[in-house]
């Protein structure tokens, strides 16, 4: 009795082989049937991809534009007083020079 049970695990198991093996076999010839298509949807998708480009950096140099002109207006606004600063000390550096006596 037990060895009629143990034989019949054996082919389970001799059959759940099989059909692995036929399912990894038809699995491999789809792939290789269908990889054209996937390589043909890969192509049609780039060349949508460079198709939409220029409007990618229109959108980019927009949005630098609307986004880079206050953030330089506000670093602008806010060195202004260091640069005036440093110009006032030029001046009179320069000035003193200049009046120095020789």
């Amino acid at each position: 009795m037990f060895f009629v049970s143990a034989l019949g695990a054996l082919g389970v198991l001799v059959s759940l082989a099989v059909l692995g093996v036929l399912a990894g076999l038809v699995s491999l010839v789809f792939w290789v049937v269908l990889l054209p298509f996937r390589i043909l949807g890969l192509v049609f998708r780039g060349l949508a991809f460079l198709l939409f480009v220029p409007f990618l950096l229109l959108l980019g140099g927009w949005i630098a534009f609307l986004v880079g002109i206050p953030i330089l207006l506000a670093l602008m606004v806010s060195t202004a007083p260091a640069v005036l600063f440093v110009l006032a000390i030029v001046w009179l550096v320069r000035r003193s020079f200049r009046r120095a006596p020789a």
